[in-house]
């Protein structure tokens, strides 16, 4: 199920490892299978005792022609302002809060979206259907963790300006 985490409970370290060893019915054993393929991070190795053999693999691989592409950003030439607004992006100390408030004309705020996590809040724009350009959402992403760790950090939150990290 998605958003459920295991934890690995009777584990011992090995190394940089935990490592659990348990004999189960086909059953379970078809359960721990199903989540290690699931793991999202990819991190769950199941191995055979008997058999020493891989049955979910955590090993990266590269295909024969993969890309490899340096990344770049030229905000001059690339920006495209979403048509359907923006955000007006802050925090509320005293609240643990941040708000994003879409505007649709110059600082008229026609939705305001707050809470505690920067997921949260862009994946309620999201599936409220606040905006529908992939760019926008990734701005309004990286905005709001911006904001999140100023918050954590009780350091000013500026909308579009890196975060001052140094010590004061």
């Amino acid at each position: 199920r998605e958003g459920i985490k295991a934890d690995l409970k009777e584990s011992k370290n090995e190394g940089e490892f935990q490592v659990r060893e348990l004999t189960c019915d086909e059953e379970t054993a078809a359960k721990i299978i199903e989540a290690a393929e699931k793991c999202p991070v990819n991190v769950i190795e199941v191995i055979d005792i008997k058999t020493k053999e891989s049955m979910v693999n955590t090993k990266l691989e590269e295909t024969k022609d993969y890309r490899e592409i340096e990344a770049g950003y030229d905000e001059d030439k690339e920006l495209v302002l979403d048509k359907k607004g923006y955000f007006l992006i802050r925090i509320v100390p005293e609240k643990k809060m941040i708000e994003a408030g879409f505007c649709n004309s110059k600082n008229k705020i026609e939705v305001k979206v707050s809470g505690k996590k920067p997921i949260d809040i862009y994946q309620t724009v999201l599936r409220e259907k606040i905006i529908d350009r992939a760019d926008h959402a990734a701005y309004l992403a990286r905005e709001l963790q911006k904001a999140y760790t100023a918050l954590h950090l009780g350091i000013p939150y500026v909308q579009d300006d890196e975060l001052n990290l140094k010590k004061q």
